[in-house]
This record gives structure tokens, C-alpha cells and sequence, in this order.
């Protein structure tokens, strides 16, 4: 993960504002990706680092911040989203600040079971369920 952040990091470099203007959407942090960072927490830290990159800050003054939240122009589209595979490793990527869920592994039930729970812990959790795809 850090090697494809690295490469993230060059490409926004000063001179390539065409890569620094495209939309980005959605970082998914996979697997591979969490065990090469060390554990889910340190895999969505990189991930909402590199995501806070793509932001355009705006010159404004602290009072003018104040309860001005981000828009899509800033760059707040960019969504960070981890593949979980349990009900542990969704408590541990809620409570580390994932925002979206992509359930891998899980049959029907236990998807709608984990994402009553996500929802319960954050309301606002985008969770997704990887289709299988048939032949």
C-alpha cells in the first residue's frame, strides 16, 4: 500500500495538475492492503491521508469555516472504503473511521446482520456486499 500511495504522492506533484484536478471517488483499502500497513487502523490512516490529497484547500478565513463543510469541489467526494470480512474486523474499521464497507466471504444473513451492526455504530455507513459472479 505504501508503494501505491508513493506513486499517488508523485503524481499530484507540483507540474501534473491534470492528475491533480480528475475526480477520484472511491479508494477501496483491500486486504493485501491492510496486512501490508500492519492492521486496518494504520491501512485507513494511509487511505484517508492519500484521500486528503486530492482536496483543494480553500482560502477562507476561520470564521468563514466555521460550519462550512466541504464540497465536491474541494475534493470531499473521495470516499475510503475497507474490505471486511467479519464481525471483529467490522468493529475494528468502524471504530478506526471507515466510512464505507465492502463484506467479502459472508453469506446473506450475516451480510444483513453486519450491516444492522454498522449502521449501528455509525448511522451513516455505506455497506456493500460483494456479489459473486455467476458463469
Amino acid at each position: 500500500m505504501k508503494k501505491r500511495l508513493q506513486d499517488e504522492q508523485e503524481a499530484m506533484a507540483p507540474g501534473n495538475e491534470e492528475e491533480m484536478n480528475r475526480p477520484v471517488g472511491k479508494i477501496l483499502v483491500t486486504t493485501e492492503q491492510i496486512a501490508l500497513a500492519g492492521g486496518i487502523k494504520a491501512a485507513l490512516d494511509e487511505a484517508h491521508s492519500a484521500a486528503s490529497m486530492k482536496m483543494t484547500p480553500r482560502a477562507i478565513t476561520a470564521y468563514e469555516a466555521v460550519g462550512a463543510a466541504p464540497t465536491e469541489d474541494d475534493g470531499a467526494g473521495v470516499v475510503v472504503q475497507i474490505v471486511v470480512g467479519s464481525e471483529e474486523e467490522l468493529r475494528e474499521a468502524i471504530g478506526a473511521g471507515a466510512e464505507a464497507v465492502l463484506l467479502v466471504g459472508v453469506s446473506a444473513e450475516e451480510a444483513q446482520r453486519l450491516g444492522e451492526i454498522a449502521r449501528g455504530l455509525r448511522a451513516d455507513c455505506v455497506v456493500e456486499e460483494e456479489k459473486e459472479e455467476e458463469i
